[in-house]
C-alpha cells in the first residue's frame, strides 16, 4: 500500500473523530491536548495490533490474493457503513448503566462528569470507543501490502488533527452539526469502497 493509500485510510478511519470533535465543540466541551494525544495513542495501538494480525495471516497467503481479500473487506465495510447510516443506533444503548458500554455505543457521551472537559480517564474511554470502531478497517488493511509505520502514523496524526479541527468547526457551525452527523458516515463508507476498489484493481 502506497503512502497515498495510508493517508487516505488515516483520513477515513478518523472521520468519527471529526464528528466527535464537532459534537464536543458544539457543547463547548474542551478536549485538552493531553487527552487528545491519549486518544490518538489508543487508536494507534489498536490499529497496530489489528495491522499485525492482518500481516500475520497474509504470510500464509500469496500477496496478490491478500491484497484482493483486503480490498474486498474494505469494500464490504464501506458498503455496510453506508447501509447502516440510514438506520438509527439502538436507543437501548443509552439505557445501559455501565459508563464504559455507554461510551462505546455513544462516544459523544464520554464527558461523564459533565464538567465540559474531557479528562485523562474519560479520554481512555473515548479513545477505546473510537479505536474499536476502526479495528475491522485496520485488519483489512493489514491483509494488503500496507506499510506499518506509515499507516499507524497516519492514524495517529489525523486522530489529533480531526478532533482539534472538529472542535473548532463545532463552535462555528452549531446549526449544521446534525447534517454532518447524518452524512459523514455515508462519506466514510464511500471512501472505504473507493480504497477497496483501488486495492483490488492495483
Amino acid at each position: 500500500m502506497h503512502l497515498f493509500s495510508a493517508i487516505f485510510i488515516g483520513v477515513v478511519a478518523n472521520i468519527d473523530n471529526l464528528i466527535i470533535g464537532c459534537s464536543y465543540g458544539m457543547k463547548k466541551t474542551k478536549i485538552p491536548w493531553l487527552s487528545n494525544i491519549i486518544i490518538a495513542a489508543i487508536s494507534m495501538l489498536f490499529s497496530l495490533i489489528s495491522l499485525f494480525a492482518g500481516h500475520w495471516i497474509s504470510t500464509y497467503i500469496q500477496p496478490h490474493i491478500t491484497n484482493t481479500i483486503g480490498g474486498l473487506l474494505l469494500l464490504i465495510i464501506g458498503a455496510l457503513t453506508v447501509w447502516s447510516s440510514f438506520y438509527e443506533r439502538s436507543k437501548k444503548s443509552n439505557q445501559t448503566q455501565s459508563p464504559f458500554l455507554k461510551v462505546i455505543y455513544e462516544p459523544k457521551d464520554a464527558d461523564l462528569d459533565q464538567n465540559h472537559s474531557i479528562s485523562m480517564k474519560e479520554s481512555l474511554l473515548l479513545g477505546t470507543a473510537l479505536a474499536i470502531n476502526s479495528i475491522s478497517t485496520s485488519f483489512s488493511v493489514g491483509l494488503t501490502s500496507a506499510s506499518i509505520v506509515s499507516f499507524v502514523a497516519s492514524i495517529g496524526l489525523f486522530s489529533v488533527l480531526f478532533i482539534s479541527i472538529g472542535g473548532v468547526m463545532g463552535k462555528s457551525i452549531q446549526k449544521r452539526i446534525k447534517n454532518m452527523e447524518l452524512y459523514a458516515p455515508i462519506l466514510s463508507g464511500v471512501l472505504l469502497i473507493l480504497i477497496g476498489l483501488y486495492e483490488i484493481i492495483y
